[in-house]
């Protein structure tokens, strides 16, 4: 069976952070983003509704600080684009919106468009979302602070 990140576009940007592809295990959506598209058969133009998740993801180790509590590193803000979404169905957003983990599965279809995935954010408090789609990305990995902010703006507030 195929890994999931190899069936991902731009795996490689979270992969190269982490080693692996993370479960995205007490992970917290920032922001969503839905955009229904635009289809206009005269111009050949077809892009089907996409959804952009931003998500603050990191590594929780085995290893305990000097305050008793596990060790977090490689604290990274993913940006994942789900092309061709469908069935798209969500409860619970709110001001933080950690997971359980982010299911990807690759499934066939006997007719239509395949392979597809099917998604699901499996809640521990906040946002769960579930939906299918044609692709999904990884536009952008990158490091930031403990509480997700980018680097440049952990100093501020």
């Amino acid at each position: 069976m195929e890994k999931i990140e190899s069936l991902i576009s731009g795996s490689e940007k979270l992969t190269n952070v982490f080693g692996y592809w993370p479960s995205f295990h007490d992970a917290e959506v920032l922001e969503l983003h839905l955009d229904r598209g635009t289809i206009q058969t005269d111009k050949g133009i077809y892009k089907f509704p996409v959804l952009t998740l931003t998500i603050h993801v990191w590594e929780l180790t085995k290893e305990v600080n000097s305050e008793g509590y596990l060790v977090c590193r490689h604290h990274t803000v993913v940006t994942l684009n789900f092309c061709d979404v469908s069935d798209f169905q969500m409860e619970g957003f709110n001001h933080q919106n950690a997971m359980l983990e982010l299911s990807i599965i690759s499934r066939q279809r006997s007719e239509g468009p395949s392979p597809y995935f099917v998604v699901e954010l499996v809640p521990a408090f906040g946002m769960g979302a579930s939906f299918e789609c044609l692709q999904v990305e990884v536009i952008d990995a990158v490091p930031c602070a403990e509480n997700g902010k980018a680097l440049s703006d952990s100093t501020q507030h």
